[in-house]
């Protein structure tokens, strides 16, 4: 079973990804803001994380540069997720090494795909 951090400020949100994400099998660990991440991270591992990209103290950019520049955090695969599908919001995550890039509302079936995509292949950077 694999572990999945969502950290979103939206209590709505969590849960919907919670749902998707359990009953594809995965445990899911929920935050609600990007302050709370890298304390956590002291105590826990998950396999992947989402991370919206708009919350009130710490927001999923500023998150995202911390745990890149962390080597500790730095493996860990990030999905960012977002009400804001602009180019130039995708283009930032890439840059901060985001794996993956999922807009609000997103489709039916999308966010179990990436998140398959991106634990296999991090299994096949582990497994080699």
């Amino acid at each position: 079973m694999t572990n999945v951090l969502v950290v979103d400020d939206s209590d709505d949100i969590r849960l919907a990804l919670r749902t998707i994400l359990e009953e594809v099998g995965h445990e899911v660990h929920e935050l609600s803001d990007g302050v709370e991440v890298v304390p956590w991270l002291q105590t826990n591992r998950p396999d992947m994380i989402l991370l919206d990209v708009a919350m009130p103290i710490k927001d999923g950019f500023q998150t995202l540069a911390e745990l890149s520049a962390d080597v500790r955090f730095a493996s860990i695969p990030v999905v960012m997720v977002t009400a804001k599908g602009r180019a130039q919001d995708l283009e930032r995550a890439r840059e901060l090494n985001a794996r993956d890039y999922i807009s609000k509302p997103w489709e039916d079936g999308e966010v179990e795909l990436r998140t398959g995509w991106i634990l296999e292949a991090a299994a096949l950077r582990q497994a080699s």
